[in-house]
Protein backbone atom coordinates (compact mmCIF):
# COMPACT_ATOMS: atom_id res chain seq x y z
CA UNK A 1 0.00 0.00 0.00
CA UNK A 2 3.07 2.75 0.62
CA UNK A 3 4.56 1.87 -2.91
CA UNK A 4 1.05 2.80 -4.12
CA UNK A 5 0.73 5.96 -2.01
CA UNK A 6 5.00 6.71 -3.21
CA UNK A 7 4.29 5.72 -6.87
CA UNK A 8 0.86 7.83 -7.30
CA UNK A 9 2.27 11.36 -5.48
CA UNK A 10 5.39 10.57 -7.33
CA UNK A 11 3.63 10.56 -10.89
CA UNK A 12 1.66 13.20 -10.04
CA UNK A 13 4.24 15.23 -9.66
CA UNK A 14 6.16 13.90 -12.39
CA UNK A 15 3.08 15.09 -14.79
CA UNK A 16 2.18 18.15 -13.38
CA UNK A 17 6.56 19.14 -13.95
CA UNK A 18 6.31 18.32 -17.46
CA UNK A 19 3.26 18.96 -18.58
CA UNK A 20 0.88 21.07 -16.90
CA UNK A 21 3.36 23.95 -15.11
CA UNK A 22 5.27 24.60 -18.61
CA UNK A 23 1.86 25.91 -19.74
CA UNK A 24 0.96 28.41 -17.05
CA UNK A 25 1.94 31.54 -18.01
CA UNK A 26 2.61 33.18 -14.30
CA UNK A 27 5.00 30.42 -13.70
CA UNK A 28 8.93 31.42 -14.13
CA UNK A 29 11.30 29.24 -13.06
CA UNK A 30 8.93 26.38 -10.31
CA UNK A 31 11.18 24.32 -8.38
CA UNK A 32 11.94 20.67 -9.11
CA UNK A 33 8.25 19.31 -7.93
CA UNK A 34 9.79 15.75 -7.34
CA UNK A 35 12.09 17.12 -4.36
CA UNK A 36 9.34 17.01 -1.70
CA UNK A 37 8.75 13.73 -2.38
CA UNK A 38 12.61 12.84 -2.18
CA UNK A 39 12.94 14.84 1.30
CA UNK A 40 10.09 13.32 2.77
CA UNK A 41 11.45 9.72 1.87
CA UNK A 42 14.35 10.47 3.40
CA UNK A 43 13.65 12.23 6.43
CA UNK A 44 10.32 9.86 7.40
CA UNK A 45 10.50 6.28 5.73
CA UNK A 46 13.11 3.83 6.30
CA UNK A 47 15.68 3.00 3.92
CA UNK A 48 14.09 0.10 1.88
CA UNK A 49 10.94 1.70 1.12
CA UNK A 50 12.76 5.10 0.37
CA UNK A 51 15.82 4.34 -1.41
CA UNK A 52 14.32 2.06 -4.51
CA UNK A 53 11.58 4.91 -5.18
CA UNK A 54 14.00 7.74 -5.08
CA UNK A 55 16.38 5.78 -7.77
CA UNK A 56 13.05 5.12 -9.75
CA UNK A 57 12.14 8.84 -9.67
CA UNK A 58 15.45 9.94 -11.13
CA UNK A 59 15.45 7.55 -13.74
CA UNK A 60 12.03 8.66 -14.58
CA UNK A 61 12.85 12.06 -14.62
CA UNK A 62 15.91 11.72 -16.61
CA UNK A 63 14.12 9.99 -19.15
CA UNK A 64 11.64 12.80 -19.68
CA UNK A 65 13.97 15.26 -19.55
CA UNK A 66 16.14 16.82 -22.02
CA UNK A 67 19.68 17.55 -20.27
CA UNK A 68 22.10 14.77 -19.57
CA UNK A 69 21.22 10.83 -18.26
CA UNK A 70 21.73 10.68 -14.82
CA UNK A 71 21.23 14.24 -13.63
CA UNK A 72 18.25 14.26 -11.67
CA UNK A 73 19.11 10.57 -10.77
CA UNK A 74 22.41 11.80 -9.14
CA UNK A 75 20.55 15.21 -7.47
CA UNK A 76 18.08 12.78 -5.97
CA UNK A 77 20.19 10.92 -4.92
CA UNK A 78 22.88 13.27 -3.42
CA UNK A 79 19.94 14.80 -2.14
CA UNK A 80 18.44 11.97 -0.47
CA UNK A 81 22.07 11.48 1.57
CA UNK A 82 21.80 15.22 2.56
CA UNK A 83 18.09 14.98 3.66
CA UNK A 84 18.30 11.94 5.54
CA UNK A 85 21.78 13.33 7.35
CA UNK A 86 20.19 16.53 8.32
CA UNK A 87 16.77 14.60 9.39
CA UNK A 88 18.91 12.77 12.15
CA UNK A 89 20.51 16.20 13.22
CA UNK A 90 17.65 18.04 13.19
CA UNK A 91 13.96 17.63 13.94
CA UNK A 92 12.18 17.23 10.74
CA UNK A 93 8.91 16.38 12.06
CA UNK A 94 9.41 20.80 12.67
CA UNK A 95 7.47 22.01 9.64
CA UNK A 96 9.87 25.26 9.56
CA UNK A 97 12.68 22.62 9.34
CA UNK A 98 11.41 20.74 6.74
CA UNK A 99 10.77 24.46 4.74
CA UNK A 100 14.41 24.98 5.04
CA UNK A 101 15.59 21.27 4.05
CA UNK A 102 13.83 21.90 1.20
CA UNK A 103 15.43 25.56 0.55
CA UNK A 104 18.94 23.55 1.28
CA UNK A 105 17.84 21.26 -1.42
CA UNK A 106 16.69 23.36 -4.07
CA UNK A 107 19.89 25.49 -3.60
CA UNK A 108 22.45 22.13 -3.88
CA UNK A 109 20.34 20.86 -6.81
CA UNK A 110 20.77 24.36 -9.22
CA UNK A 111 24.43 24.57 -7.96
CA UNK A 112 24.52 20.38 -9.13
CA UNK A 113 22.73 21.37 -12.57
CA UNK A 114 24.84 24.48 -13.39
CA UNK A 115 27.47 22.97 -12.97
CA UNK A 116 26.83 20.04 -14.73
CA UNK A 117 24.99 21.65 -17.70
CA UNK A 118 28.00 24.34 -17.74
CA UNK A 119 30.89 21.81 -17.99
CA UNK A 120 29.44 19.86 -20.44
CA UNK A 121 29.00 22.91 -22.64
CA UNK A 122 24.91 22.86 -22.78
CA UNK A 123 23.99 26.27 -21.29
CA UNK A 124 26.09 29.80 -20.86
CA UNK A 125 24.87 30.95 -17.72
CA UNK A 126 25.64 33.90 -16.29
CA UNK A 127 25.82 34.82 -12.71
CA UNK A 128 22.73 37.01 -11.98
CA UNK A 129 20.17 34.90 -14.01
CA UNK A 130 21.26 31.28 -11.36
CA UNK A 131 20.85 34.22 -8.69
CA UNK A 132 17.57 34.87 -10.03
CA UNK A 133 16.44 31.35 -10.74
CA UNK A 134 17.58 30.15 -7.11
CA UNK A 135 16.01 33.46 -5.83
CA UNK A 136 12.62 32.47 -7.63
CA UNK A 137 12.50 28.81 -6.77
CA UNK A 138 13.44 29.67 -3.12
CA UNK A 139 10.45 31.89 -3.62
CA UNK A 140 8.16 29.08 -4.99
CA UNK A 141 9.30 26.88 -2.17
CA UNK A 142 8.39 29.10 0.84
CA UNK A 143 4.67 29.51 -0.89
CA UNK A 144 4.18 25.65 -2.16
CA UNK A 145 6.40 23.10 -0.24
CA UNK A 146 4.85 23.27 3.26
CA UNK A 147 1.61 22.35 1.39
CA UNK A 148 3.49 19.20 -0.46
CA UNK A 149 4.90 18.53 2.40
CA UNK A 150 2.36 18.17 4.45
CA UNK A 151 -0.16 16.41 1.32
CA UNK A 152 2.24 13.78 1.44
CA UNK A 153 2.21 13.25 5.04
CA UNK A 154 -1.25 13.24 5.50
CA UNK A 155 -1.69 10.79 2.48
CA UNK A 156 0.48 8.12 4.00
CA UNK A 157 -0.63 8.52 7.43
CA UNK A 158 -4.12 7.95 5.79
CA UNK A 159 -2.88 4.90 3.93
CA UNK A 160 -1.12 3.39 6.81
CA UNK A 161 -4.45 3.60 9.02
CA UNK A 162 -6.24 1.80 6.15
CA UNK A 163 -3.47 -1.00 6.18
CA UNK A 164 -3.87 -1.39 9.91
CA UNK A 165 -7.34 -2.03 9.78
CA UNK A 166 -7.14 -4.12 6.94
CA UNK A 167 -5.05 -6.30 8.46
CA UNK A 168 -6.06 -6.08 11.76
CA UNK A 169 -10.11 -6.85 10.46
CA UNK A 170 -13.14 -6.26 11.91
CA UNK A 171 -13.47 -6.64 15.62
CA UNK A 172 -14.36 -10.13 16.76
CA UNK A 173 -18.40 -10.77 18.45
Amino acid sequence: MNYFIYITCGLFMVICQTTVIPRLAFVGYLFDLVLPVVVYLAAFRPLHEALPFTVFLGVLMDNLSGGPFGLYLTSYVWLFIAARAAATVVRAENPIMIVLILIAAVATQNALFFAILGASGQGDFSGSFAVRVVTEQIGWVLLVGPFLAGGIRTAHRYSSRRAKKATIGPPPN
